[in-house]
């Protein structure tokens, strides 16, 4: 009776297990079909020369970015040594740009900065530095937004630059740094701004500080010496306020902010005559983005 029971158990248990393998033997089966459906098949025919393939992998980058990568990998693969080799390196960090998603992006400037490393002197490298940067670039987000890919734009053009400074390409990578910089210039004002609002003013003053001190082409110096002007005026540091006040009148006259100088330097006249009186100013709150709009 006993030897019964266990052949039975034996015999299930072998059942449970035999089912446990056939499930994952599809599952992985399943699994391996899907992981790529593109595969680029070269006959032998059509393996004419490293030319040929890396001609059909232009034609094909811009509508199917994967399969150009593919044979782009190809040549490398059948001719390491030929000077299509060398290009489709860089036909491989355009294919993953031409993806736009940010993994895509991450992966081409590794690409384009590992060719840069490879063949500094190529006529290729100039392209394939100013794109490492330009990777970064399409990643920016708006000010108040982590500044992490324009500070990493910057230094990549920066870099560039300072490798091909007489190219259109360094032209270009100038442009393209100030425009990085009046997002990061604009970030951090738009910080101080929120803080001034919420009545944060040492922190107000902290970043509008940073943002004249590192920023001096700011844009927007108007609405910024007009904050930074609040700013002291609610410390009570009324002849620091009284000289940005000043700024903006004489720099600016055709600001919104050029009357709205004249006057808060009144109301310093009057908080100087009667300073016991005069409580600390409150912003408006219908002001809290006052001068960011215009970046």
């Amino acid at each position: 009776m006993i030897d019964d029971v266990k052949i039975k158990y034996k015999k299930k248990n072998m059942f449970l297990w035999t089912a446990v393998i056939l499930i994952m033997t599809v599952l992985l089966v399943g699994f391996s079909g899907c992981k790529s459906k593109k595969k680029v098949v070269l006959k032998p025919g059509e393996v004419t020369s490293a030319k040929d393939i890396y001609e059909k992998a232009k034609a094909r980058i811009k509508k199917d970015p994967e399969k150009a990568r593919l044979l782009f990998k190809e040549i490398i693969h059948i001719y390491p040594d030929s000077t299509y080799a060398q290009r489709a390196k860089v036909g491989i960090a355009d294919s993953y740009f031409r993806q736009k998603d940010a993994g895509s992006l991450i992966m081409a400037a590794n690409e384009y900065q590992e060719y840069v490393n490879l063949y500094p002197n190529s006529p290729d490298a100039v392209y394939a530095k100013y794109q490492a940067a330009m990777c970064y670039y399409k990643q920016q987000r708006k000010p108040g937004r982590d500044q992490e890919n324009t500070h990493k734009a910057i230094q990549a053009f920066e870099s560039m630059v300072k490798m091909f400074p007489a190219t259109e390409e360094a032209k270009d990578a100038r442009q393209k740094i100030a425009l990085a910089r009046q997002t990061l210039a604009s970030h951090y004002y738009t910080i101080g701004h929120t803080n001034l609002w919420m009545g944060a003013v040492r922190g107000a003053l902290a970043r509008f500080k940073q943002v004249i001190d590192e920023y001096p082409e700011f844009k927007s110096n108007d609405a910024l010496f007009y904050n930074t002007g609040k700013a002291y005026f609610m410390m009570r540091d009324y002849d620091s306020a009284t000289s940005f006040f000043q700024r903006v009148i004489t720099d600016f006259p055709k600001s919104k902010f050029f009357k709205k100088s004249r006057k808060m330097l009144e109301k310093v006249a009057q908080a100087k005559a009667k300073p016991s009186t005069i409580p600390p100013m409150k912003l408006d709150p219908t002001a809290k983005t006052e001068g960011a709009e215009k970046q």
